[in-house]
């Protein structure tokens, strides 16, 4: 986690630097981004940066962890008035709001997905893991939700079916960061469309 030093920085020279840094790991991955690169781009000479940052991986889990929090702020998950009928339309309107927000900042999204050292325990505390823990309530609510509309297997476990789709969802996630930049909105709405038929043909009865 960065050092009291980067706290004290102004709001605006914070979110140059974490920016930065989230559009390199996102373009290059953790491994191809160049921290020398990354400062020069920030306007932070190398020795200044080590007021602010261990190294590399601590700016790395810094802006992961600053960029994760908005992601998870982003998700609208209200299902409390879909029917049977509505579910499934529901949740293909979610992913369309999510994909379209990626989209107009996909390093956002792209530094979750670039594969550098992440302390599950030290992302995990504080408020990043009171908001993942509050969207995987929302997530088996949910679930839970459309096993008692009908439209939900109820023939496994609900822990196993919730495993399931959140692994289908990273692995869609994976191939989705990859063409972000480039999809227009009629692709961005074709992406959520066919996330929301592999999510319907894993989870129908």
């Amino acid at each position: 986690m960065p050092r009291p030093r980067f706290e004290k920085l102004a709001p605006e020279k914070r979110e140059q630097i974490l920016e930065t840094a989230a559009k390199a790991f996102a373009a290059h991955g953790y491994d191809g981004a160049s921290l020398n690169q990354i400062l020069a781009d920030a306007g932070i000479s190398k020795g200044a940066a080590y007021y602010y940052f261990d190294n590399k991986a601590d700016l790395y889990m810094t802006t992961l962890t600053r960029y994760a929090e908005e992601l998870i702020e982003s998700i609208d998950l209200d299902f409390s008035d879909v029917t049977a009928v509505t579910f499934w339309p529901a949740m293909q309107k979610m992913y369309e709001q999510q994909f379209i927000q990626y989209a107009e900042r996909p390093w956002v999204f792209g530094v979750a997905k670039s594969g550098g050292p992440v302390d599950l325990e030290a992302l995990m505390q504080g408020d990043l893991g009171d908001y993942w823990q509050d969207v995987e309530g929302l997530l088996e609510n949910i679930l839970r939700q459309g096993i008692a509309l009908g439209v939900v297997r109820n023939d496994l476990p609900e822990e196993l079916l919730f495993s399931l789709v959140l692994a289908l969802d990273e692995t869609h996630d994976r191939w989705l960061v990859k063409r972000l930049p480039a999809m227009s909105q009629e692709e961005l709405q074709a992406a959520a469309a066919q996330m929301v038929g592999l999510l319907k043909k894993l989870l129908s009865p």
